[in-house]
């Protein structure tokens, strides 16, 4: 904040002061018709010849310059923080004076109260009676009128030290709700409609009714007055409650079209600052969430992530489906990354995996898990994969011609790959714990595919499937793939030989 900032907002720290000058005119202008309904027969400037009367003169005057010594004293803390060079002790003082303004403002009503009464009991040849039967109850009467009128000028307060809030919170502090004593949007509506509109109509009711001798000027500057001091709480009503209800709409808006940094400032404890923290914590919410979301895609695939946010329920049980497994692996891996630091292999395989990976997404296959130098992909109908087999020949064409360029561009040694793809049941579920699961695929059909991926070694080729696969693809596939023999393989863990087919695309 800049010195001409501050020198501004200090300039504006005056409102104690209009506080206690409009609570001395407020209770002027009350008392002024309660004594003419009391005294019906005495004119304004008989009035001033009764003991009763010069005492309440004498305790307004007191009470508006003891007032307003305490709003110096107070404002004293806020003048320290807005200074150029305040120390941390002049920050939290200041904190503690905003934080608690609303109590405060009652402390000083009470200490406005309390000078009127320290004069009525001192006061030399007052009645006890006048104390009890007209200025107490005229106390209590303009005290609830006080209330109201403080209100506006706290709120007005309030509506000042918002520009301030950069000097006395951290950035993070003005998205939370603050702690303190706040007032709701129908007491201080009450309480300033009932004083300031409803009272003076009773007032000028009674006037009539005991035919008082009213002042001419009370009886235009009360009417006058409540005008004012109404349609200035209904300027800071609005000030207070639309522009910041406005503000949340702006806000919800850009929300809901993905902007999920979006947030409110919190200077205060009342409605809005609750609807505005509830606001902040959906936010944060869904920025979590498409975080996790975020993060959560990059370690399976979309169409995984999707499947499982849909379901309220995680079923640790598992479904029989009918699917086609592609394994790809680097051919002689060891080798080649003896040469390469850590970091060099971690960023040889992201490049290798960038171009041989989108082939897979493109035909319906999903990135089931990567293994070292390895990717698992499967293909599903109920993933979006319903020619599951042709797809899977697709891919393996695609990441034949995708490993190709990324040979061309020369940063790495040339690569060699080989893929093996088989079709059949498999089951798929969440296999772990309720804390920690992975949705994978498991059965015969993925060893088997494994297994012919293995297999390419000894057939000499890069791409081998299964019969399987043929039989389910060939007539989607066309022309456009040619099927080669490679010959029957005993693989691994298996009673008899597999025919196995060599995987060729033909030219258009």
């Amino acid at each position: 904040m800049t010195d001409a900032e501050r020198k501004k907002l200090l300039s504006k720290n005056v409102v104690g002061f209009g506080l206690v000058l409009q609570l001395g005119i407020l209770e002027d202008l009350f008392c002024n018709t309660l004594f003419a309904i009391l005294y019906p027969s005495l004119t304004q400037h008989t009035l001033k010849n009764l003991p009763v009367f010069s005492a309440y003169e004498l305790a307004r005057f007191w009470a508006v310059i003891v007032s307003i010594f305490a709003c110096v004293w107070w404002g004293k803390a806020i003048k320290r923080a807005l200074s150029p060079n305040p120390s941390p002790e002049d920050i939290e003082t200041g904190r503690r004076r905003i934080q608690s303004v609303y109590r405060d403002a009652y402390i000083l009503i009470g200490i406005y109260v309390l000078a009127h009464l320290i004069v009525y009991a001192f006061y030399p040849g007052l009645p006890w009676g006048d104390i009890f039967a007209v200025l107490l109850p005229m106390l209590a009467i303009v005290l609830f009128a006080v209330i109201g009128q403080m209100l506006v000028f706290v709120d007005q307060f309030l509506a000042w030290a918002e520009k301030a809030m950069s000097v006395f919170y951290a950035p993070d502090e003005l998205f939370v709700v603050r702690g303190g004593v706040s007032i709701s949007l129908v007491a201080k509506i009450t309480l300033l409609v009932v004083p300031l509109a409803i009272f003076p109509l009773w007032f000028f009711f009674l006037v009539w009714m005991v035919k008082a001798k009213l002042d001419v000027l009370d009886l235009w500057l009360l009417p006058a007055y409540s005008t004012i001091t109404l349609t200035g709480f209904l300027w800071m009503l609005l000030k207070k409650v639309q522009r910041p209800i406005n503000g949340l709409i702006d806000k919800m808006e850009r929300l809901s079209a993905g902007d999920y940094s979006v947030k409110t400032h919190i200077y205060f404890s009342d409605e809005i600052a609750r609807l505005k923290a509830g606001f902040n914590k959906m936010a944060d919410g869904l920025r979590e969430r498409e975080e996790m979301r975020s993060t959560f895609g990059k370690y399976v695939s979309p169409e995984i992530a999707r499947e499982l946010l849909k379901n309220h329920r995680v079923n640790l049980g598992g479904q029989e489906v009918d699917a086609a497994v592609l394994f790809c692996d680097i051919r002689n891996f060891t080798p080649l990354s003896g040469g390469l630091s850590a970091p060099e292999t971690v960023a040889f395989l992201n490049e290798y995996f960038s171009y041989i990976t989108p082939p897979i997404m493109e035909h319906g296959g999903v990135i089931n898990k990567f293994m070292g130098d390895g990717v698992m992909a499967i293909y599903v109908p109920a993933l979006g994969s319903t020619a599951y087999a042709a797809d899977a020949v697709r891919s393996a064409l695609g990441m034949r011609a995708a490993l190709e360029r990324f040979n061309a561009s020369g940063k790495y040694p040339p690569v060699r790959f080989g893929v093996g793809i088989h079709a059949g049941k498999l089951v798929a579920g969440n296999i772990g714990t309720a804390s920690r699961l992975e949705y994978t695929f498991i059965g015969d059909t993925v060893n088997i595919a494994s297994r012919i991926e293995s297999a390419t070694k000894e057939a000499g080729t890069d791409i081998l499937v299964s019969g399987a696969v043929t039989d389910k693809a060939g007539g989607l596939l066309g022309k456009a793939v040619r099927f080669e023999k490679a010959g029957p393989f005993q693989l691994k863990g298996r009673a008899e030989p597999l025919e196995l087919h060599k995987v060729a695309a033909c030219q258009p």
